[in-house]
């Protein structure tokens, strides 16, 4: 019997992944998730109360219903007595219209406060998402990220305001049917409610396998995506060396991986709801066979057994819902676990080393005091004890080789990386004294990956400063050679440069991304590789003018480009400096 047992339980998992894309997140009891959550429905909790109210509403309107139906067999049906007809009709009318003005309404206020829930957890999961280091968004997979961000968010809501407004309706149902069914014939009420314990049990035993396909659904579900969003990102490297066979290949595997979670899951219901409808039925023959007894003995008249029956059928609806509530809430906490350890992620620097006052940097001087920075999964440090002080108003090229740590120098000073040990200091003061707002108000990094908006030029050049006038917009696209190719586009700075600047050059984007960091009014400005994906010419072009329009203003240039050498105040060279 327990062999048998385990190869039931074992055919009804899915296949695990020997090498998983994305891992399992943590599991979390139901308490603890509504806990979790609870916050997001107070602001909700009167529209949430209307929403109940109407809940309870409608089954009562239900049992006038059923038990008119009584009146209409016993008083018109079977006497064959039309008096009462009229009567009886314009009641059902009004019940019929009131019915549907309360159905409507619930509707209508359910979706007001599943979608309003939504609203507000979506802006901050996604604000969680957006603040969190460079580091941790890193690690983590694009296309898993979105799909906890879309169809596992809609699981919270599932879980904290779908589930919950259908498990108390149906608990209101259930009330007020058992209440009018006792009304009519207690002996036959306790007799359908033999059933009642079946039905829990078969929930409470099917409930660990629903949890367990659901999660295993849910995470095949962010792997697809982040397949997905990998091969499309990259679709142009993939098409360039012939990998669209391998591409496809990936992922076929992740929708058949998903396709197998999704036949357990099917597996789960061929074997539950069988067992809940054998239940039902058991339950329904029973009270048949009781009822006529109930004829028989004058108990009950014909009306009152229909309206008996009446109410049994309907009264099984919620039963079985209440029945599909633990399987149903397992089956979201599988998505609510995701986006749990998507908001609990490390937390954004200003929250790192606990509440600081936000200052705000009165000059631009800058300065590493013995700093060392080690990246997840690194197995030696980016750099170790560096060490270097620039004035307000230098301008300094930073030189080193190719992973020397250049790139990281600007992810400090910008506080998108947190170092192990040591000072990064602006103005006198550790950077950690002060509110990310205010440090990256200061520091405005231009980074080697051209990073554009699929967005109009003008757009793209004020980005950082959108409010900038037109005559800003206009000196910093020619002081970057960006004007030049700009006024021969049809659409000049209307023209949307496509998903990532597709529609550009690379020196095209470069241009940009450095002409929007000039509109900047920071007084830190960091270059990486300034003159990446252009020529010798428009590189020394480009410095000369990029440098004498940032006079006054601290500029530090992460290069290894020898062109850039004659245009700065002095040389600092990362090999010297730890």
């Amino acid at each position: 019997m327990t062999g048998l047992r385990s190869r039931l339980a074992g055919s009804l998992r899915p296949p695990t992944d020997d090498a998983p894309l994305v891992g399992h997140a943590d599991a979390m009891s139901l308490t603890a998730i509504a806990r979790r959550f609870a916050p997001y429905l107070r602001p909700l909790r009167w529209p949430l109360a209307l929403v109940l109210l109407l809940l309870a509403a409608a089954p009562a309107i239900a049992v006038v219903e059923v038990l008119l139906f009584q009146r209409l067999v016993d008083d018109v049906l079977v006497p064959a007595d039309v008096g009462p007809l009229l009567g009886l009709a314009l009641v059902y009318v009004g019940l019929n219209v009131l019915s549907g003005i309360v159905s409507g309404a619930e509707d209508y206020m359910s979706t007001y406060v599943s979608q309003s829930f939504l609203v507000r957890l979506r802006e901050d999961v996604f604000g969680r998402v957006l603040r969190q280091p460079a580091l941790t968004s890193d690690r983590r997979r694009l296309g898993d990220t979105m799909t906890r961000m879309t169809s596992d968010v809609g699981a919270v809501e599932t879980f904290m305001v779908a589930q919950l407004t259908e498990g108390i309706g149906s608990v209101l149902r259930l009330v007020f049917f058992l209440g009018a069914m006792f009304l009519l014939a207690w002996e036959l009420t306790l007799a359908a409610l033999v059933v009642v314990p079946a039905f829990w049990w078969l929930a409470n035993r099917f409930a660990s396998y629903t949890k367990v396909v659901s999660r295993e659904r849910r995470r095949r579900g962010g792997s697809l995506g982040s397949v997905t969003e990998e091969s499309l990102s990259n679709v142009a490297l993939v098409q360039a060396y012939g990998r669209e066979g391998d591409a496809i290949v990936g992922y076929g595997r992740q929708s058949q991986a998903i396709m197998s979670a999704e036949m357990a899951g099917s597996r789960v219901r061929a074997l539950f709801l069988p067992m809940v409808d054998l239940a039902g039925l058991i339950g329904v023959l029973t009270v048949v066979a009781l009822g006529v007894w109930a004829l028989d003995t004058e108990r009950l008249t014909l009306g009152g057994l229909l309206a008996f029956l009446t109410l049994m059928a309907q009264c099984y609806g919620p039963i079985r819902d209440l029945a599909d509530l633990i399987p149903g809430l397992y089956s979201a906490s599988a998505g609510v676990e995701r986006v749990v350890e998507l908001l609990d992620a490390e937390p954004d620097a200003a929250e790192t080393r606990g509440p600081l006052p936000a200052r705000r940097p009165g000059s631009a001087a800058v300065e590493l005091r013995d700093v060392q920075v080690t990246y997840a999964g690194a197995l030696s440090p980016a750099f170790t004890g560096l060490s270097f002080r620039i004035e307000h108003g230098e301008r300094v090229a930073v030189i080193g080789p190719s992973g020397s740590g250049k790139s990281t120098i600007a992810r400090l000073l910008s506080r998108q990386v947190e170092p192990d040990r040591g000072s990064v200091m602006v103005d006198g003061h550790d950077v950690a004294e002060y509110s990310l707002e205010s440090v990256r108000a200061t520091v405005t990094p231009v980074f080697q990956e051209q990073l554009v908006m699929d967005a109009s030029i003008r757009n793209n050049l004020t980005f950082g400063r959108p409010d900038a006038a037109e005559n800003d917009v206009r000196e910093a696209a020619e002081v970057t050679s960006v004007h030049e190719f700009v006024s021969r586009l049809p659409d000049g700075y209307e023209t949307r440069v496509g998903q990532r600047g597709r529609a550009l050059s690379g020196g095209q984007r470069q241009r940009i991304a450095i002409g929007r960091a000039l509109l900047r009014p920071s007084r830190v400005l960091i270059l990486d590789e300034p003159t990446t994906g252009l020529d010798a010419v428009m590189g020394e072009r480009l410095t000369a003018a990029v440098l004498e329009a940032t006079r006054g203003r601290t500029v530090i240039v992460l290069t290894h480009d020898p062109v850039v050498l004659g245009h700065v105040d002095r040389v600092l060279d990362l090999r010297d400096l730890v």
